[in-house]
């Protein structure tokens, strides 16, 4: 049995991380599923923040970057690729609607955008602080992911967020607590602000970014073979150290 540990910096509202999100997960599957003995590896995700920086639609932010309340998605996107031709829109569109059925997803254009501040701090809640199971962490991450990727729901909302913290299936005081916090004024810099600001200066090529076994590197979502060698080498190299 070999345990590969890969830490994954992204942010929910970002297409591409969702992309890349899906596909490290379909290459652990065939690295289960065909690789000698890969069935018995063990497989530890660990979600970093990351927050999508909006500072230069100053007409929809604060002076930190992060959105005062959430707009329409198109209003963001009309704003932050204004300078592609109508064309160069069109093939972008294509280009992850197909990649995105490839993988299972379809993408939504509506629904609103805003600060992803607090479904970072529920995923560390999960995953970090009260270490609940696995399995509840992936539900939250994929629950988020889908809801506003695919749902068209506004994941800045604290009832949206709410009912997908519950549902993947954390407590409600506990979530209560957590995105109460969000309600006082003067919230201070927490834990999981200064992750994402570390992110954000170490991440110069943007998100996903993948740090496999704290070696290998892969940014951007990449084609699922890349992920399935780095894993055979990872296991080549433990079982040679063994």
């Amino acid at each position: 049995m070999t345990i590969i540990n890969i830490d994954i910096i992204s942010d929910i509202v970002c297409a591409w991380c969702y992309i890349g999100k899906k596909t490290i997960e379909k290459a652990i599957s065939l690295h289960q599923k065909t690789y000698p003995g890969g069935k018995n590896d063990v497989i530890k995700i660990t979600w970093r923040p990351y927050y999508l920086d909006y500072h230069q639609i100053s007409s929809l932010t604060m002076s930190s970057g992060v959105l005062r309340s959430s707009v329409d998605k198109s209003e963001v996107a009309k704003l932050r690729l204004s300078h592609m031709s109508a064309e160069q829109l069109e093939r972008l569109r294509q280009r992850m609607d197909r990649t995105g059925r490839s993988l299972g997803i379809t993408f939504k254009p509506g629904g609103k955008v805003g600060s992803t501040r607090p479904a970072h701090h529920l995923i560390h809640l999960c995953q970090t602080t009260l270490n609940y199971p696995i399995e509840v962490r992936d539900a939250l991450v994929a629950r988020l992911f889908e809801a506003y990727h695919e749902l068209e729901k506004d994941i800045s909302s604290r009832e949206v967020l709410r009912e997908i913290a519950i549902e993947a299936g954390m407590d409600a005081g506990q979530v209560d607590e957590c995105l109460d916090s969000f309600a006082a004024e003067n919230v201070q810099e927490s834990e999981v602000d200064r992750e994402a600001r570390e992110n954000k200066e170490a991440t110069h090529s943007g998100v996903p970014l993948f740090t496999i076994q704290g070696v290998f590197s892969v940014d951007g979502a990449q084609d699922l073979m890349d992920f399935v060698e780095i894993f055979g080498r990872i296991r080549e190299e433990a079982q040679a150290a063994a």
